[in-house]
């Protein structure tokens, strides 16, 4: 990256995770199963996960690159790397090692401009990659106007999901107020990832495991296909890494009314889009019921302020009988949904010991998953006297290439920070953009009808939205 000044913080002390091994997380594992058919490896440098924030306020670089590093020290994610030996991935924690820290001077460019020369920061920043075996798996990028700053983190996906994101940037700021005011770096104990993937292998979790299975043998047994026809089918050549977006926004009365017929209906926000999205789906395949990957956060209480990959996912079998009306379509899904955390498996676990599962979800050309995931907002660093605010960035999607979290074809994500925001991802070559508008567009008065018209049928409401069109 021309321009620029990498400062780099010289080695420090480290605590006692270095040298410990694991085999690989159940939701690492879950990453490579669906990389395979991107031809590629989701060990290389280009899988990364970004956040971009705006910072306001004087910075101090030495004191970020301090924060930075203790960032590191603490989270010992970022300083494992997945190595093979004898044919076999495991993980394996390294010392801490300095972040680079990446300056760009941009003070001449205009306000209305920052936007896009941050965008274009990360673009670069993505297409130089973070080596997955090089510690840390962390990249920063200070951007600095003048009278305002941007800060860009990019962190390898083996050790960061977007719950991670929100713990970094968090964590980052914290710890620059620390420093600021010459207080030690936080040393708060907390679960390590390491230590939770060794937990993934304990005989405890697998009794759960073993316990859990046969609810989704029997759930998922004979289940035809998982997702919805693409428009064309997978291209025999891999399906590349890039994918196109199509965004919208709910606005702030269509969620609170959402929330208000969820109380109602005595069932969750997220039920409730849930069984919009049912609805949207089988309206395209005209079918009576649907599997959906339901991606989650993947973690316990104590996990929240960790950084790793965690994100799982359990497929809901959901039935859309057209002579039912869509109170009684929601009670199923609210069924379904609490059948499904009860009965807690991995996803990988479940895909081994369904073929037809992993089948559906991995070799077909035609029939592609849609899973769907409602991101969870984290509390942002609160302290009256920071002396540095930070704020979540929304970059143009035509200058920065989309990722999903997992290398599918076709993802749906909700994300409700500044304003509720869904993001559907999709391979181009595979969808077009029309069906994907069609299909955005049918979810939102599918949501609509089960605020405003919950006794309808299924039937009726499916003509509700045709006529809308």
């Amino acid at each position: 990256m021309t321009g620029s000044d990498v400062v780099a913080a010289p080695p420090t002390e480290h605590d006692g995770l270095t040298g410990v091994q694991a085999p690989l997380s159940y939701a690492q594992q879950l990453l490579a199963a669906f990389a395979v058919h991107e031809g590629g490896s989701v060990f290389g440098p280009n899988f990364v996960n970004w956040c971009a924030h705006r910072l306001t306020g004087p910075v101090d670089v030495d004191v970020l690159r301090q924060a930075l590093d203790d960032m590191v020290r603490r989270q010992g994610a970022l300083r494992t790397v997945v190595v093979r030996e004898q044919g076999f991935p495991f993980q394996r924690v390294r010392p801490p090692a300095p972040v680079p820290l990446t300056v760009l001077d941009r003070h001449g460019t205009a306000p209305d401009d920052r936007d896009a020369e941050v965008a274009r920061i990360t673009a670069r920043a993505l297409a130089d990659g973070q080596p997955s075996d090089r510690v840390p798996l962390l990249a920063a990028y200070l951007a600095r106007f003048g009278d305002a700053s941007a800060l860009v983190l990019v962190i390898h996906r083996t050790a960061a999901d977007g719950w991670t994101m929100q713990v970094a940037i968090r964590d980052v700021m914290a710890g620059y107020e620390r420093r600021l005011r010459g207080e030690p770096p936080d040393r708060t104990p907390l679960p390590q990832y390491v230590e939770c993937a060794l937990a993934d292998g304990s005989a405890e979790r697998e009794k759960q495991i073993r316990s859990a299975l046969p609810y989704w043998q029997r759930t998922l047994g004979d289940l035809p296909a998982v997702g919805v026809p693409a428009d064309r089918p997978r291209p025999v050549d891999g399906t590349g890494g890039v994918r196109a977006l199509h965004t919208f926004e709910l606005s702030d009365r269509t969620v609170q009314e959402v929330r208000r017929a969820a109380r109602t209906a005595r069932t969750s926000f997220f039920t409730m889009l849930l069984t919009a999205y049912a609805l949207s789906l089988t309206g395209r395949t005209g079918g009576s019921e649907i599997a959906i990957p339901v991606l989650g956060a993947g973690r316990s209480r104590q996990q929240w302020d960790t950084v790793g990959f965690f994100v799982n996912g359990h497929v809901l079998r959901l039935g859309v009988p057209a002579e039912q009306t869509l109170a009684t379509v929601l009670a199923r899904v609210h069924r379904a949904g609490i059948a499904a955390q009860t009965n807690d498996v991995p996803l990988i676990r479940v895909l081994e010991a369904l073929p037809n599962v992993a089948a559906s979800a991995f070799d077909s050309s035609t029939v592609v998953p849609t899973p769907i995931q409602l991101c969870q907002p984290i509390p942002d660093f609160a302290d009256d006297r920071a002396t540095v605010r930070y704020q979540r960035m929304k970059l143009p999607p035509e200058v920065v290439a989309e990722q999903p979290v997992m290398p599918v074809d076709f993802l749906w994500v909700m994300e409700p920070y500044t304003s509720f925001v869904v993001r559907v991802m999709y391979n181009p070559r595979m969808f077009d953009e029309a069906s994907v508008v069609r299909l955005a567009d049918d979810f939102q008065r599918a949501l609509w009808l089960l605020v405003t018209a919950p006794q309808i049928s299924v039937r009726s409401a499916r003509a509700a939205m045709e006529v809308a069109r």
